[in-house]
Formats: C-alpha cells, structure tokens, sequence
C-alpha cells in the first residue's frame, strides 16, 4: 500500500487517466518565502520548513508535480491538497498552469497554539544591551519543550528562547513604547487550514454527460460529483410533548433539555455540508458568542418555537409565494459544521496535536517497550518522561481525512493516490471511508513503518464496526 519513493518519481510510474483522486498533505514550507523567478514564475527564496523535519520541494517540483497529477487523473477527477493560507499561492499557481479548474476549498477549523512570533520590545532591549526586570514566572514555562530555538528571531518567542521563564518588564523608552508588539511571518494565533481542491476538466463540459460515458465505458473519466445527502450534518430538532420530571430525564420521543425535548435528527434530513470543519473546541467557542437558538424565526432554546406563515423567511420561489419554513434545530452557529476532532490538544506546542491514543495506537511493537528510536525524534515533554512513539510532528485527525474523503466518494470503484502519506491518517481516512484500491508513497523509512503499524491496527478497529 505504501512504497519508498518521491513524490514526483510516484506520480511518473501511474498510467494516463488511472486514477479518481489524488489527496495529500505536503510540506507546506512554512518557514519560506515566495519569490518570482527571472522566468515570470515564483519558487521560494529559501525553502524553509516545520522544525526543519525534511527537505521542502522547489518550485520545479511543483510545477512538474501538478503535470503529472494532470495527466494520472481521470477527466474530472480531484486533487485534494492541504496547505497553509499565505503559503498556497505557488500550489495554486502550478494549479492551474498544469490546467486545473480551481473548485471551492474546504477549511477546517482548530483551536491552536501560542502563535510564533518574536517579541520586539525585548528585541530592542537586547539589541541596546539593557537588562530587563523579572517581575514574576511563567507559569507556562515547565510545560513547553526542552527544545531551544537557534535562530536570532527566537529570542523572547513565545515557544523557546532563554528567558521564557521569566516575565521581565521594558527596560528603555523605545522598548516600553513597543511594549506588547510582536512580529514574525505569522504572529497571529493559527486557526485554519485550507484543503485547496483542483479538478480535471470535463471532457463534454459537463459533469452529467461525462458521467454518462463513464457509464457508457470510458474508463478515463471518472464522476466529479460530491455526495452532498450522504454528507448532510445531522440536527437535533425540538418536539413539545408535554413536560419532562428533570431537566436532563429521557422519555419516549426524545430527549429533554431546559424543560423541552428534542430529539436527534438522522444526517440523511440534516443539514447540507458546508465547506467548513471544525473541532468540537472551536465550536465550543463559536457557539457561545451566537448563543443556542432553535432554528425557528425568534425562538432560542427554551421556549416555545413560533412561525409567522405571512413572513416570507426565504422569499418567493418562482413568483407562486411559496416560502420554506426554517428548521425548528437546536445549538449555536456551529451546528451546520461537521465535527472532526484532535481529541485532544496540547496548546504550548506549535501545532494542536492529534490524542495519544490515536497518535501511538498500533506503535508499540515498534519500540519493543522503549522510546522510539527514529530519526529526528520529537522532543520530550518537560512535565512527563513519556516519548511519543509516533514522533510525526503534523498528524491530521482521522476524522477529518475520513470526513473529507467520504464527501468525495461516489457509487463506483475508485483508484485514490496518497503522496507524503507520512504517518498514514489521510490513507486511514480513506479506508475508513470505504475506500478500497489506495496507493501511497513516502520518502522516510521510520514514517513508512510508523504508518503500515496504524493501518494495520486501524483497518481492524473499522472492521469490527
């Protein structure tokens, strides 16, 4: 399932027109900046990534890699790729050169961590050689990684840095003007990737006549549309029955919740999916600054739902004033939003990190009872002598590959390329979602041993469902 290989020399080995989708989560080249070319076309300056945990590929590589993903997929096919907001340009642009029709992105949200970024009132401090005052301890600061960043602008990071121990004050005029102002190539808090989506283009132009060659025979086209109904987000819809004994006592119908019942709605009558994920964090917060409102004109959660049949919520459909009364579902602003959870997150650390269990589950025979011996282990938490024995650093929930790959699935066979498979979630994803004729490639073999463990496991606990 997955073989030792680069990406590019992967993708040069498939035949024409031989597979559905392609999905892949690659460097994103995080640490880089992107330049333009004396040849009109842009590359990076330095191609600079996570931690420095591999090699990032350059532009030719892109450029040559969006070919081939060109000429392997059927007409209609998706490329699904990852990636970074202000790193995407250069995937997008190899895009559509390579003939790519750029379709909508899926976003998933998460709750991160402290954003890296330096702090410029100490930096000015440092630079004019003043002392700071300590004022108190970072609370935080046993918590972080042992790790010690050995670039210039790490110092007084929020993650790293000899002093993050400490909480000093400004020592000169110019630092406590600057007092609070950081900078670095993303000093904001990180809360969204982008799950950027190419598609082949039709032969026929259309997605109906080319499904009906498909069907006729032609095995080089392949069906573009998404399973929106078998992807709808199931709600929970409030019934009146009467009155509960307590507030959260189930009886026939449903469930009660505030002295009103509600009862689960199947996904199949949920809710159409948006082009959003998020973890059950996210929606936490979300939700709470919308407030639990039952979907109903006026109605919040609690009261009775009321619906004026002479207010016209949706319009008029085709001159006839026919309207469509709302949902009468319960919850906050994240309930059109499938859930695809971490589990867990660890926010002192760059990235939110999927659970331990999910990370490790499969592993342990790998390290017959030690820590993991891989190259480029990751570091060791300061507060626990536990080292990971899955040591890839940018994991994606399964959840969520699952959630994605199961958008994309029609009713027939369908051949799915996995690129960078890393540790193995995106093609766990796939086999979690039905998926049977996957094929992978990655370059490290510590990567490749951690991910056929967790398939194997993986592929057992799904079969047990």
């Amino acid at each position: 399932m997955i073989k030792k290989q680069d990406a590019l020399l992967f993708l040069k080995n498939q035949p024409d027109c031989s597979v559905d989708i392609l999905y892949c989560d690659p460097p994103y080249a995080l640490g880089s900046e992107i330049t333009i070319r004396s040849d009109g076309k842009p590359d990076y300056a330095k191609a600079v990534d996570f931690m420095n945990k591999w090699e990032v590929p350059d532009g030719k590589f892109w450029e040559e890699f969006y070919k081939e993903t060109f000429r392997v997929l059927k007409f209609g096919g998706h490329c699904l790729m990852f990636g970074m907001d202000r790193q995407n340009f250069m995937f997008k642009y190899y895009g559509h050169l390579a003939g790519f029709q750029e379709k909508q992105s899926l976003y998933w949200y998460f709750i991160s961590n402290f954003p890296k970024a330096s702090d410029l009132s100490k930096m000015i401090d440092k630079n004019a050689g003043a002392k700071r005052e300590i004022v108190g301890k970072n609370q935080y600061a046993s918590r972080r990684p042992k790790k010690e960043y050995e670039h210039e602008q790490d110092w007084g990071n929020t993650l790293g840095g000899s002093d993050t121990a400490n909480i000093t004050t400004p020592s000169t005029p110019l630092a406590k003007k600057y007092s609070g102002y950081r900078y670095s190539i993303s000093p904001l808090k990180q809360v969204v990737e982008e799950i950027m989506v190419f598609q082949k283009p039709y032969t026929t132009g259309s997605c109906l006549y080319d499904t009906l060659a498909m069907e006729n025979g032609d095995e080089s086209i392949t069906c573009g549309a998404l399973d929106i109904d078998g992807n709808r987000v199931a709600t929970i819809e409030s019934d009146n029955f009467g009155k509960p004994n307590n507030d959260y006592g189930d009886k026939t119908g449903g469930h009660w919740h505030q002295g009103k019942q509600i009862r689960s709605v199947p996904p199949e009558d949920g809710r159409f999916p948006s082009q959003a994920f998020c973890d059950s964090g996210t929606a936490e917060i979300l939700d709470g600054q919308s407030g639990l409102k039952c979907g109903q004109q006026g109605a919040v959660l609690g009261t009775e739902p009321s619906f004026n049949k002479d207010i016209r919520l949706y319009g008029d459909w085709s001159g006839q004033g026919k309207t469509s009364k709302p949902r009468n579902d319960i919850g906050g602003c994240s309930k059109i939003l499938h859930k695809c959870d971490y589990d867990e997150h660890d926010l002192f650390f760059y990235c939110p990190k999927v659970s331990k269990s999910e990370r490790n589950a499969g592993c342990d025979a790998l390290t017959s009872g030690s820590p993991c011996k891989c190259e480029n282990p990751e570091w060791e938490i300061v507060s626990t002598e536990r080292i990971f024995f899955n040591n890839h650093p940018t994991l994606k929930p399964i959840s969520l590959n699952y959630q994605i790959l199961k958008l994309f699935k029609t009713p027939n066979k369908q051949r799915i390329l996995v690129p960078f498979c890393g540790s193995g979630s995106e093609i766990i994803g796939a086999i979690k979602a039905g998926y049977e004729d996957i094929e992978g490639c990655e370059i490290n073999d510590d990567y490749i041993k951690i991910a056929e463990a967790r398939i194997d496991y993986w592929s057992t606990q799904f079969n047990k469902k």
